[in-house]
């Protein structure tokens, strides 16, 4: 056996391995999810970051496969990574809502559909989670206009979950606020 093929050999091998590990480990996420009822979007995000990771394990192990050195692979990730580190210095902010969004997504009670307040004196909000993404908190607040909130903000303010009842009846009260006769006199 000449040495192309049985790198072609152990490079199979490899990816059969890896996809074998990659499908046990998201039916194990898949069955966490179902159990926690969790919402499909974090099911999603999940799943998307399990194979980056799964790619970037299979890209080093073909590397070094393939004639790399570790010591080259380890060269060009600790560029890689010192580069990001550069980027992510200069844009601290990007990081912490990455942080930020990666703890809403895995230890805040709060899912996509919640009903919440955010409790603040200065700018109080109110209204029905559309989307968490790993930046920003999208918030459809009673006139179904969807704000989009940092997540770093979302993280350090106060937030009630409210029941679907509480939100609607507020929604009905502004709507009685509007249709009283001496509401508009009032504004005046």
């Amino acid at each position: 056996m000449t040495p192309l093929e049985f790198k072609l050999i152990e490079s199979l091998i490899l990816l059969f391995v890896l996809g074998i590990i990659r499908y046990v480990v998201s039916k194990l996420i898949v069955s966490r999810y179902r159990r926690a009822n969790f919402d499909i979007t974090r099911k999603q995000l999940t799943i998307k970051v399990l194979n980056i990771l799964f790619f970037m394990v299979l890209g080093f192990c073909l590397a070094v496969i393939w004639g790399l050195s570790g010591q080259d692979v380890i060269a060009g990730i600790g560029s890689v990574i010192t580069i990001l580190g550069v980027a992510f210095f200069a844009q601290w902010s990007l990081l912490c809502n990455i942080t930020s969004g990666l703890i809403l997504f895995f230890n805040h009670p709060l899912k996509i559909g919640d009903y919440v307040e955010i409790v603040d004196k200065d700018f109080p909000m109110s209204g029905r989670v559309e989307n968490i993404t790993l930046f920003f908190l999208h918030l459809r607040n009673k006139d179904n206009h969807v704000y989009t909130l940092s997540n770093t903000i979302v993280v350090q303010k106060t937030m009630r979950i409210m029941k679907p009842e509480e939100f609607f009846e507020e929604i009905e009260k502004l709507e009685e606020d509007k249709n009283t006769p001496g509401a508009e006199s009032a504004l005046d």
